[in-house]
C-alpha cells in the first residue's frame, strides 16, 4: 500500500487516510518526478487541526513501509469548499530554479557535474565520464548546465545516461545498465508473475518523421562554412531520400568531429517506433529504465526505453500507463 507522510518541522506524520486519488509521472526529456494527490479538505474550523499541508512543505512517498522519494510542494489548488489538489515535485526541481556561473577547463563531464553539484550541496552518485568539458556557463540553470554537458558526452560517446533523483541523491547512470525485469503479485498468497505479461490496450506506431541518414559536422562560428566530417547511409537515402542534419561544434571539438558524424547517424538513421500501453503498476518503473517485452500481436518484441511512466493509484489499485521506444 502505497502511504504520504508529511514531512514537517523535523516530524513525520502519516496524511495517507486523508489523501484520495495519488498519481505520480516521470518523462526521459524532464529532470524531475511529479507527484500529485487530492486531500481532504473543509473550511470549517472543526476541520482545521487536519489542513496540514502547505506549499514548500516536504513530503515522502512509500510503499509497504519501504521509502521511495522526496517530494517539494510546489503547488496548492483549492477545490470549493470540500477538497484541495497538490502538485509535488522531488528535490531536482531545484535545479531547474538555481543559475549559475561556473567554468570548467579540460574536466571530465563526471567530475565537471560533480564540482556543479557541489557546489549547491546537492549529494550524488555519478558513472565516470571522461569526456573533456571546456566551457564557461553564464546565467545558466543548473539543470541546462548538466543536460548540456551530457549532450557533449553522447556525441562523442554514443553512451545514453539517466539523470534523476533517488532518494535525495541525484543519480547520473548509463540507460544501458538500467533495464529492469519488475515482478508483481495481486496478494501476498498469489504467484509472482512478470508485469510485463499484463499489458493492456498496446498501440504501436513506425515513422521516419525524426530519421536522418545523412549528418554533416561544421564549425560553429557564424563567419565559416568550415565543414569537419561527414557521415551518411547510402542504401536508406536510395529508399528513404536524403534526410540532412547539420551539427555545429566549436573547435575544440573539432578533433572528434568524425566520431560525432558516426554517432549522430547511428542514433538518427531508424525508423521510429513509439509504443503506448498500460500495466499493472511497479515503483521500478520509470522513465529512463529499459524494459524487456514479448507482446507478438502488435509486434512489441525487445528491449524498450521508457520515455514517460504515468502511475495511478485509485482504491489500492496500481496501474501505469507507459510510452516506449525501440531501445
Amino acid at each position: 500500500m502505497h502511504q504520504i507522510l508529511l514531512m514537517k518541522n523535523g516530524k513525520k506524520q502519516n496524511v495517507t487516510q486523508l489523501v484520495g486519488s495519488l498519481s505520480w509521472s516521470s518523462n526521459i526529456d524532464a529532470l524531475g518526478e511529479e507527484l500529485s494527490f487530492d486531500y481532504i479538505h473543509n473550511d470549517s474550523r472543526f476541520f482545521n487541526p487536519w489542513d496540514l499541508i502547505e506549499v514548500g512543505d516536504q513530503v515522502a512517498l512509500f510503499n509497504d513501509g519501504k521509502f521511495l522519494n522526496y517530494y517539494v510542494v510546489v503547488t496548492c489548488g483549492i477545490n470549493g469548499r470540500t477538497s484541495k489538489s497538490f502538485t509535488c515535485f522531488d528535490r531536482s526541481w531545484y535545479l531547474n530554479k538555481n543559475e549559475t556561473i561556473i567554468q570548467f577547463k579540460k574536466a571530465a563531464a563526471s567530475q565537471a557535474i560533480a564540482k556543479l553539484l557541489d557546489k549547491f550541496g546537492v549529494k550524488h552518485q555519478i558513472d565516470n565520464m571522461p569526456t573533456l568539458i571546456t566551457q564557461i556557463y553564464k546565467e545558466a540553470l543548473v539543470s541546462d548546465i548538466i543536460m548540456d554537458i551530457l549532450d557533449q558526452v553522447h556525441k562523442e560517446t554514443k553512451q545514453k545516461y539517466r539523470v534523476e533523483m533517488t532518494k535525495g541523491i541525484l543519480t547520473i547512470r548509463k540507460m544501458s545498465d538500467l533495464v529492469i525485469n519488475p515482478i508483481t503479485r495481486l496478494s501476498y498468497n498469489t504467484y509472482a508473475y512478470p508485469v510485463t505479461d499484463t499489458i493492456a490496450n498496446p498501440t504501436r506506431e513506425l515513422s521516419i518523421e525524426e530519421m536522418k541518414n545523412n549528418v554533416v559536422v561544421v564549425s560553429e562560428d557564424e563567419k565559416s562554412t568550415k565543414i569537419y566530417a561527414q557521415a551518411s547511409d547510402k542504401a536508406s537515402i536510395t529508399k528513404f531520400g536524403q534526410l540532412t542534419d547539420v551539427v555545429t561544434v566549436d573547435k575544440k571539438n573539432a578533433s572528434q568531429a568524425r566520431n560525432i558524424a558516426a554517432n549522430t547517424l547511428g542514433q538518427l538513421n531508424r525508423i521510429g517506433e513509439t509504443i503506448s500501453c498500460e500495466m499493472m503498476g511497479h515503483d521500478e518503473i520509470r522513465a529512463g529504465r529499459i524494459l524487456n517485452m514479448n507482446e507478438p500481436v502488435t509486434g512489441i518484441v525487445g528491449k524498450y526505453l521508457i520515455k514517460t511512466a504515468n502511475h495511478t493509484v485509485n482504491n489500492g489499485i496500481h496501474k501505469v500507463a507507459v510510452e516506449l521506444e525501440a531501445f
